[in-house]
């Protein structure tokens, strides 16, 4: 008898075993859908071909092509905008779009034919992967220096007003030149990268044999660091002489021949930084204000979520009229978020208006 209680114990905890591990199979499996499915998107798009006479599958496949290429527009548009230079966005888009859709495997033909203006045309519902878009755009941004380059502010201390004014003046020239955004306080905008600059100039002057000689010499230590957490990126110590009575002169030549070292040696580190940065995931905080009420506030999330393609996850975690606060997981900068939502449709379907991009926050205020 005992025996056959232990026996049908045993029978008893062996199913009960197969069910747990068929739930955990089944939650694992759910997780995983979740995952995947959190890193893409789906959107509907249609593409279109003139008839080619005798050539339909020809017709069919440039049509579809365009389908797969507005789908990709759709999720990566703002994106794109965000992260290359005006001058080059319309030559990078028509690259990225187009290099892109052969990445778009899962589709669903939704409708095809020839439309009203006597073209053929194919409306898919395509499953975009966001982050292997991410990464082909990121590739080929820098691979056609297409990449827009970082804003910087100037931050000069000199025991010299001149020499200031010269310096700064340099510097700006050079960061001009090279496509770099400069900003100052004036700026809504006040996240980059600092360009810090100390500088000493000094005069000694000594008789030889009854003729009186001027020694100038010139210290300049560079240092490069981001605005929100002060990281140093770069740095250069430098000093050059010079004799001359001219002291103003003087200052100017050996100011010239410093910053165009100076630069030189720190315009890469800058980009190469920048470069590798710019795509790895931190967190935002978004303040918005004139919410008006819960709902919208929880629309507006997921309106985010919807057309930012850089952003990972988005949580509210204060509510009120007055400013909402959202935590964002974000692939980016700060100031990129700002560009990418300013980008997209967010702009004109809240009416939104910047207000600052300070540290690590970007503040909005609807109208």
């Amino acid at each position: 008898m005992l025996q056959k209680l232990i026996a049908n114990a045993r029978e008893i905890m062996f199913q009960k075993s197969i069910h747990f591990g068929k739930m955990v199979c089944v939650s694992f499996f759910i997780l995983l859908f979740i995952s995947v499915n959190s890193q893409a998107k789906i959107v509907t798009a249609k593409g279109i071909s003139d008839i080619i006479e005798g050539k339909k599958a020809k017709t069919r496949s440039i049509a579809l092509n365009n389908a797969k290429r507005a789908a990709v527009e759709q999720v990566a548009g703002a994106f794109v905008q965000s992260r290359s230079t005006v001058i080059d966005f319309v030559i990078a888009q028509d690259k990225i779009y187009s290099s892109s859709s052969g990445n778009i495997s899962n589709y669903t033909v939704l409708a095809e034919g020839v439309n009203d203006f006597g073209a053929y045309e194919v409306e898919i519902e395509a499953n975009v992967d966001v982050q292997e878009l991410l990464v082909d755009i990121k590739e080929i941004l820098k691979v056609n220096g297409w990449s827009r380059k970082p804003r910087i502010t100037l931050d000069i201390n000199s025991n010299n007003a001149s020499l200031g004014h010269t310096l700064k003046s340099l510097f700006i020239s050079k960061l001009n030149r090279n496509g770099f955004e400069v900003f100052d306080n004036s700026k809504k905008v006040q996240t980059g990268f600092i360009l810090e600059i100390n500088a000493d100039l000094s005069t000694n002057k000594s008789d030889y044999q009854g003729i009186s000689i001027s020694s100038n010499s010139l210290s300049m230590v560079t240092n490069v660091t981001r605005t929100d957490d002060g990281q140093v990126i770069a740095t250069i110590t430098q000093q050059a002489s010079k004799a001359g009575s001219n002291v103003a002169k003087v200052a100017q030549q050996l100011s010239t021949k410093l910053v165009r070292k100076a630069w030189r040696d720190l315009k890469n580190e800058i980009l190469d930084f920048w470069q590798e940065e710019q795509y790895i995931a931190r967190s935002i905080y978004l303040d918005v204000s004139q919410l008006s009420d819960f709902e919208q506030a929880k629309s507006f999330s997921r309106s985010l979520k919807q057309s930012v393609s850089g952003l990972l996850d988005v949580e509210l975690i204060e509510f009120s009229k007055e400013k909402s606060q959202y935590l964002l997981k974000y692939k980016g900068w700060p100031e990129q978020l700002y560009d990418e939502v300013f980008a997209g449709p967010l702009k004109s379907e809240y009416q939104l208006e910047l207000i600052s991009v300070n540290a690590n926050h970007v503040t909005l205020r609807i109208n």
